[in-house]
């Protein structure tokens, strides 16, 4: 998500996100500060890995930079682009959707360094969807397209351990308070 607004709506992206089982969510500052809320993220900050680029000089172009590094084709969500619908955008690699404001959409820089672009085809007057519609439309189509595909989208064992754990500690009430008892019951015995 680059420089969303709007709280409820950045907070209703990482909500989908965790619905449709999608673990990382990288969040980039320009001109607008990003913060959860709480009341709408039902708790969804929990259970994702946000990745953060808020305060570099140009948080985009480390954001893509550190996607590029991990294998990640990048494409640009935008209803004025030429490129692929929803409906054909291949799966088959490692993909990072990026979405923009509803009012600026995104920025020169998001959109001429992505390798490709998506749209939502949209039949009636209004130019667009708001952005965690549009996001969760994404989501919902694309996750059922990969799950019914033949691409291996499972995490690597050793990366879903590292999440587990990370899960159990975000879910246990003063985990380090409970990790010294743990280690100082574990060396008494």
């Amino acid at each position: 998500m680059e420089d969303i607004y709007q709280t409820q709506n950045a907070s209703a992206v990482l909500r989908s996100a965790d619905c449709f089982g999608i673990q990382d969510v990288h969040v980039i500052e320009i001109r607008n500060k990003y913060s959860v809320n709480k009341d709408v993220a039902r708790g969804a900050p929990k259970w994702i890995t946000s990745h953060k680029y808020i305060n570099g000089k140009d948080n985009t172009a480390d954001c893509y930079k550190a996607l590029k590094d991990k294998g990640y084709r990048i494409v640009a969500t935008s209803p004025h682009a030429k490129g692929y619908t929803i409906h054909n955008l291949p799966v088959e690699q490692k993909t990072a959707l990026v979405f923009g404001t509803e009012k600026f959409g995104l920025s020169e820089y998001a959109f001429n360094n992505a390798d490709d672009y998506v749209a939502i085809p949209i039949y009636g007057f209004t130019e667009s969807f708001n952005i965690s519609v549009t996001a969760a439309l994404f989501m919902q189509h694309l996750i059922g397209k990969i799950r019914a595909s033949g691409v291996n989208w499972q995490l690597p064992e050793e990366e879903r351990l590292d999440i587990l754990l990370q899960w159990a500690w975000n879910s246990v009430h003063k985990p380090l308070l409970l990790e010294k008892y743990f280690k100082s019951s574990l060396l008494k015995s």
